[in-house]
């Protein structure tokens, strides 16, 4: 049994003063004010659950390769050491391609399965992802991927204007895989007939899509409106304004954002050129210099970031905590509950991270 007291507890709800209780990897007691047993004493600092990022492709030099064990490791390390427990191993290619490498035999203990970003997207948008990777939709090649491994692909992004749309999402929700609409040009009426096959998130919102017109509103405009839509961001200050992510948590339901990276294995790297991508600080593009090629961003970061624009702290963490874990259907995680896992990270005032446990286990950081 481990006892943590006297920290600043961040509930989706509210902060508290408290403390909790571990024992074997799950949280026993989460109780208020003071405790009488023997324990951590935390000297008032935050304790929040592990952040979790549904959209992050890489970081440190490694991408999540799926031919490459070694390197998603080393990925997965990378971004555990800014707090992020629980991860999406986010992969792109053909299905045929990515089979060759499935199922894999072992995950990183801060990886809960696989997301696919395509390959049934927008040519017209592909942001940085290789053309060459964006197929003709399937409807039977994706049903075979996923009756052979579906339990390790946990969540998809599907361009809601394909034809076979509607066959592609409906799949996908028959296997339990969770839909985003992303790389799009889709209208707002078909994104609202998206949201009624089973789509249920917007891929890294404002990214990736038209921007939003008066005459029309497209895919940001179902984002903003619709209330049973998730939306990632991207909150590293360059992918979107700072007041845009304001006006987003203002509009949006209080568990409808989630906070992602989308940070790419050039994440960390010196500046410099590296195949299709270029590193300028904490910026990555293509080698255009122009198409933002994902990012070198990190969760703990992210909270830092939009706890200094504005946002408050519980709405922030639970952007990257609670809301993450309720669209992903992980139940067992993304707050500090009984019952739940102890994923934790002790923070400091400057919202740093000291401590990170994983279900009650001190990770090396």
């Amino acid at each position: 049994m481990e006892v943590l007291k006297n920290c600043t507890l961040v509930l989706p709800e509210r902060l508290g003063k408290g403390y909790v209780i571990i024992e074997e990897g799950i949280i026993t007691e989460v109780g208020f004010g003071e405790c009488s047993q023997e324990g951590e004493d935390l000297q008032g600092a935050y304790l929040v659950p592990g952040y979790i990022d549904v959209h992050v492709h890489g970081g440190g030099g490694a991408g999540f390769e799926l031919a490459d064990l070694d390197s998603c490791q080393r990925a997965a390390d990378f971004h555990l050491k800014h707090g992020t427990t629980t991860m999406l191993m986010g992969v792109e290619g053909g299905l045929d391609e990515l089979g060759k490498y499935l199922p894999l035999k072992k995950m990183p203990i801060n990886t809960a399965g696989i997301f696919l970003e395509g390959p049934f997207i927008s040519p017209e948008r592909p942001g940085a992802i290789d053309p060459n990777f964006i197929k003709e939709p399937d409807p039977d090649k994706l049903t075979d991927f996923l009756t052979k491994f579906g339990s390790q692909i946990k969540y998809i992004a599907i361009a809601p204007e394909l034809n076979q749309a509607e066959e592609l999402i409906k799949i996908a929700r028959k296997f339990n895989v969770v839909v985003s609409a992303g790389h799009t040009i889709s209208s707002i009426e078909k994104l609202r007939q998206a949201t009624m096959w089973g789509t249920s998130c917007v891929c890294h919102t404002f990214n990736g899509m038209p921007p939003m017109h008066h005459r029309e509103p497209g895919v940001v405009g179902g984002a903003l409106l619709y209330d049973e839509l998730y939306t990632e961001i991207i909150t590293d200050g360059i992918h979107i304004h700072p007041e845009i992510i304001r006006l987003l948590f203002k509009v949006k339901p209080f568990d409808k954002v989630l906070a992602i990276t989308d940070s790419v294995s050039l994440n960390g790297m010196p500046s410099g050129t590296y195949g299709r991508r270029m590193v300028n600080g904490n910026k990555i593009t293509l080698i255009d210099g122009k198409t933002i090629a994902g990012s070198a961003h990190t969760m703990d970061k992210a909270i830092q970031n939009m706890v200094k624009w504005g946002i408050d702290l519980v709405s922030a963490i639970r952007s990257a905590t609670y809301n993450p874990a309720k669209a992903l259907g992980l139940n067992d995680r993304g707050r500090i509950a009984t019952g739940f896992r102890a994923d934790l990270l002790k923070l400091n005032n400057n919202l740093e991270i000291e401590t990170i446990y994983i279900q009650g286990q001190r990770q090396t950081i």
